[in-house]
């Protein structure tokens, strides 16, 4: 049974005004910082993936962090 993934958070700031939304899904920066440099292994263990962020959230990473080390648990 897959664990569920939640999606990262997206940080966006419009006149010195911060707005935190919940994103589509990681980008690839921030896949790989956390140690997932292989695309479609991420998607097929689903982790989702925005093509499109180009920004890189210390949360998110964090998070993915934590799922990498359980991934690789199980692959074992």
């Amino acid at each position: 049974m897959k664990k569920r993934i939640n999606k990262p958070n997206v940080k966006r700031q419009i006149k010195g005004i911060k707005f935190i939304r919940s994103g589509r899904g990681f980008s690839k920066s921030e896949l790989s910082e956390a140690g997932i440099s292989n695309m479609s292994t991420a998607k097929n263990n689903g982790i989702p993936i925005d093509m499109l962020r180009k920004t890189k959230n210390p949360e998110n990473v964090e998070q993915l962090k934590s799922i990498a080390k359980d991934l690789l648990n199980l692959k074992k």
